[in-house]
């Protein structure tokens, strides 16, 4: 018996609420274990802390603005609410709901036609997890090579096989999107290599200042773990469709605190701090870029009346 749309929608939406319930339960039992005390002492004190996390969050939505007006012709007052609510909606609802957001708001307010925004967008997000793997993957490569990370530390006996088997296989893929590039990407080869140089660009800036805000907190702790849950966290920003990422990378750190040799209540009051600020901040920006957006939205439509009349 084949399920209707909805009950399909219901069940995925339960899914949804579990995966994150599961995530968010392992998370709270985690710093249940470490101690509120030991947690809350943890935390850091230093304001460049907090003003660096203020760069890592606005970051996103204003280089996203740069990436879409290559296509579209966005002014800030009105772009600028749409792409923070767009960001809450990724990293509290669920992966590339503000995708859809965006979709809708694009084709309603800047007259694009379904087909074409739907295109850019699914470009943009092609382009950025292309850029986000490549950036990944050179940034181990860098962080290996350079010292700050010891793979020896993380495994016990590496298989050359299977690396070799690995790079082959990221060559072949690859040269498939070489040759295959005008089947998957729409736009032209000009505007999508500006688009992967901004999300490049983009990645690059958010991880300095992510390790920066870190070292800042606790200098005592080496570079090597810092350019570790760095590409943890990259990797765990790109599974799609799953909710909460944020605190999902956060688990996973903490899960992984002996293997990088740092106590688990040290990263605690790092990430928790991070991840409380994220959390306060998608709160407050949302509900003012709403009340922001809708003025915008009266404004517009008083000229409009104002331009009929005239």
């Amino acid at each position: 018996m084949k399920l209707d749309e909805n009950k399909k929608e219901l069940i995925k939406k339960v899914l949804r609420i579990l995966i994150q319930i599961v995530i968010i339960g392992y998370l709270i039992y985690q710093v249940y274990e470490i101690g509120l005390g030991n947690l809350v002492k943890s935390l850091p004190t230093k304001p460049t802390f907090y003003i660096l996390y203020l760069f890592i969050y606005f970051s996103l939505p204003i280089a996203e603005i740069f990436i879409y007006r290559i296509s579209w012709p966005l002014q800030w007052k009105a772009a600028f609410p749409i792409f923070i609510q767009k960001k809450v909606l990724n990293t509290d609802v669920v992966g590339y709901s503000g995708e859809f957001f965006l979709y809708s708001w694009a084709k309603n307010n800047l007259l694009i036609p379904s087909k074409e925004a739907w295109k850019t967008i699914k470009d943009n997000n092609i382009l950025s997890s292309a850029a986000s793997s490549m950036i990944t993957l050179a940034l181990l490569y860098y962080f290996i090579t350079q010292g700050y990370i010891n793979i020896q530390d993380y495994l016990s006996n590496i298989n050359t096989g299977v690396v070799l088997a690995v790079i082959f296989g990221m060559i072949i893929v690859a040269i498939a999107i070489y040759q295959f590039r005008n089947y998957i990407i729409s736009m032209s080869f000009r505007d999508a290599i500006k688009v992967f140089s901004l999300h490049a660009f983009r990645i690059v800036f958010i991880n300095f200042i992510q390790i920066l805000q870190w070292e800042v907190a606790r200098p005592e702790v080496t570079l090597a773990v810092w350019f570790s849950l760095s590409a943890v966290q990259i990797i765990s920003s790109r599974i799609p469709f799953l909710p909460s990422t944020d605190a999902l990378f956060v688990t996973i750190a903490l899960e992984v605190s002996g293997l990088v040799q740092v106590p688990r209540e040290l990263l605690a009051g790092i990430l928790t701090a991070n991840l409380v600020l994220k959390r306060l901040l998608n709160v407050s920006t949302y509900l003012i870029a709403s009340a922001y957006k809708k003025t915008v939205t009266i404004e517009k439509s008083e000229l409009e009346i104002k331009d009929l009349d005239a």
